[in-house]
């Protein structure tokens, strides 16, 4: 009787422990699939994200290109007529008119700053003096000085001469400038173009000032051959490219354009010196009968919207751009 109680007993057990079991079973499958669900699920959230913060990324990225273009970079020259210093409005020279006609039609934001600017620096009576011992009858080279105190009055930033054009100058690159602002001269120690935040502007004029002592005569008193002696020096944190290219190098012959030298460049820097380089070897654009007359005002605009269109037809509509 006992032993058919336990199995009585045993029998009447086993359905329930077979139900546990099953169910058992039921629960550990659930949670096997709940857990996978619930790693799919994360796996698709996260992929979900990731995709969503791509096509954020992707969105800001093109919102970001269309408005570049709009944020026209400025670009900033120093003129002062030599004519009349008391004047501080700038004048209809052509040069300087090609010259922020050019610019703004690369896409840049061109603004011409003058002695008015300059004034208004707290150095300006400092450099004054020093520039007047040196240059007291020489107007032209103490405005080369003082386009570093207009510059830093004006916020600093990109600063052209006004007989420099932009080659292939990408607005993009010049939105932010490079070398987080630092003194840079992008013709080597010719100050053609150059890129520096305020705070610089003024500390390179004041080392200018302090250069001008150490100068010899015979050894050229401009502020580019103090540039060259103070990037030569090294210790003064002055950096420089050759991102300009003269205009003795991008002219191959009368209305002849050297597109690969053009292309590699930002700007083209047609100085008076280049100008007669292009006359002595028979590839200035216009026809002109001396020399003085290839460095006057009007014929130097006149010659550098040729070179300019024919940059634009040879270089710009053509394979050879590359």
């Amino acid at each position: 009787m006992v032993v058919s109680s336990i199995v009585t007993q045993n029998r009447c057990k086993s359905p329930n422990m077979r139900t546990e079991r099953f169910f058992r079973k039921i629960l550990v499958a659930l949670c096997v699939l709940s857990t996978y669900l619930l790693y799919q699920t994360h796996d698709d959230n996260q992929r979900t994200l990731e995709e969503a913060v791509t096509s954020l990324a992707t969105a800001e990225e093109q919102d970001k290109e269309e408005e570049e273009p709009k944020r026209r970079p400025i670009v900033k020259t120093f003129f002062q007529s030599l004519e009349d210093s008391s004047s501080t409005a700038p004048s209809h020279d052509p040069l300087l008119q090609v010259w922020k006609e050019e610019w703004e039609m690369a896409g840049f934001e061109a603004q011409i700053l003058t002695m008015e600017d300059a004034r208004k620096h707290p150095y300006y009576d400092t450099m004054r003096e020093a520039v007047e011992k040196v240059f007291k009858t020489d107007p032209y080279n103490q405005y080369c000085f003082y386009r570093y105190l207009a510059m830093a009055v004006t916020g600093g930033g990109w600063h052209v001469d006004y007989d420099t054009i932009p080659a292939n100058f990408p607005v993009r690159d010049a939105v932010f400038l490079p070398t987080n602002g630092k003194f840079t001269s992008h013709q080597r120690f010719v100050p053609a173009l150059i890129s520096s935040s305020e705070e610089e502007w003024s500390r390179v004029a004041k080392l200018l000032v302090e250069q001008i002592p150490k100068k010899n005569e015979e050894d050229g008193n401009s502020d580019m051959y103090m540039l060259m002696e103070l990037e030569d020096e090294g210790n003064h944190d002055i950096d420089s490219t050759e991102k300009v290219a003269s205009a003795r190098d991008v002219v191959a012959g009368k209305r002849s354009i050297n597109c690969k030298v053009m292309n590699h460049s930002f700007a083209v820097h047609f100085s008076h010196s280049a100008m007669m380089g292009l006359y002595n070897k028979g590839a200035y654009p216009l026809d002109v009968k001396s020399p003085n007359e290839a460095k006057s005002s009007a014929n130097r605009a006149k010659a550098i919207k040729m070179i300019m269109e024919d940059y634009r037809d040879q270089c710009q509509k053509s394979d050879t751009k590359k």
